[in-house]
């Protein structure tokens, strides 16, 4: 029972988070009933588990990321908590795993059931996120509490060493170009602020805003490093070999957006070899082998990151209103091109760090 009310109170604490960050921003538009400013507290809560905040014919639906990300954290540190280490046998601890994360995914469900209900939002829509971040928090928590520390044949641990390294990789680069492009549009950026007129409450509420975004402004770079590039509504493409722009927001971050016509495929497609190149290097480093099973572990640990970006790019899609800006995001099914790219480099990333390692070994 104590796990249960660990997974309610993780859910709390994240709604108490975003209501501060609400109330922030509310305070300098206190015209709004204070009523409506929980509400809509709890809808942006609830966005991050996929809900949906509609107002003034706007409809948002893209997740924030980040905020999800946190109440993962939320739930990992409930689960942690919730664990009890049981008196015997190595079958009881999976057990008793499994009961802590079952019991936290209960306790978090039932507080986002009562949340939708509470602001007359659809509930049903965000329980397989809430069970999503819940249980995969819980067992993040509970496991490493209980000792699990990728454990498993090697050629499985190798795979995810290398599958983690690219995927790291990846974030790294993708955070470099996105903040060349900040540092390249920061005119267009403040003067995007400037026209919204934020007040101090206003700045500090968008600040945290593109924090909590932060995750899918890097999946949409990273997707774009890639080759698939990104949409912004019908009508608008942002690709390494061009940019279409058509009616855009005033949202100040697009002012970071390459100009108009502007593209340069051939430098970024180098970078976007550097996670698959890392992926290969990482998997051969963590299991030594013959040169076919060497390549093999690059190249599986390049899917697996491969497929983590994928998963990674089509959550970061979403709504920014309504009509012409319904789906906003990586392009699908383009994003798949990074599969293979990061497939491709980790294999010769592996035989590069195999025929590495076989010259040292002679050498020495």
């Amino acid at each position: 029972m104590a796990a249960i009310g660990g997974g309610f109170l993780a859910a709390l604490v994240g709604a108490v988070v975003v209501g501060g960050v609400v109330l922030a921003g509310w305070l300098g538009v206190s015209s709004v009933p204070f009523a409506a400013m929980l509400a809509f507290a709890g809808r942006v809560w609830l966005l991050a588990h996929g809900g949906i905040v509609n107002g003034d014919g706007v409809t948002i639906s893209m997740v924030p990321l980040g905020l999800s990300l946190l109440l993962v954290g939320l739930a990992a540190w409930a689960g942690s908590l919730a664990y009890r280490p049981p008196s015997v046998g190595a079958g009881s601890v999976r057990r008793q795993v499994l009961l802590t994360v079952v019991q936290v995914g209960l306790g978090y469900t039932a507080a986002t059931l009562a949340m939708g209900w509470a602001t007359g939002a659809e509930p049903m829509r965000a329980v397989p996120g809430s069970l999503l971040i819940s249980l995969g928090g819980a067992f993040l928590g509970a496991g490493w509490k209980a000792g699990y520390r990728g454990g498993g044949p090697a050629w499985l641990r190798s795979t995810a060493k290398g599958g983690a390294a690219g995927l790291l990789g990846l974030v790294v680069v993708a955070a470099a170009a996105l903040a060349t492009a900040m540092v390249q549009g920061e005119p267009r950026i403040d003067s995007l602020e400037q026209a919204l007129g934020f007040d101090t409450g206003g700045v500090v509420v968008w600040v945290l805003t593109c924090l909590l975004y932060l995750p899918n402004l890097l999946a949409w770079t990273a997707a774009w490093i890639l080759g698939a590039g990104f949409t912004l509504g019908d009508g608008s493409l942002v690709a390494p070999w061009g940019t279409r722009l058509g009616l855009l927001p005033s949202i100040p971050v697009f002012g970071a957006l390459p100009p108009e016509g502007s593209g340069s495929l051939t430098g970024w497609l180098l970078a976007g070899a550097v996670p698959g190149l890392l992926a290969g290097v990482a998997a051969v480093r963590a299991k030594a082998g013959p040169v076919v099973a060497s390549v093999g572990a690059g190249a599986a640990a390049g899917l697996v990151a491969g497929l983590g970006y994928v998963t990674w790019a089509v959550l970061s899609r979403g709504a920014l209103g309504s009509v012409r800006f319904a789906a906003v995001g990586p392009r699908v099914p383009e994003v798949l091109i990074g599969v293979l790219i990061l497939t491709l480099t980790a294999a010769l990333g592996a035989t590069i760090a195999w025929f590495a390692d076989r010259r040292a070994g002679s050498a020495d």
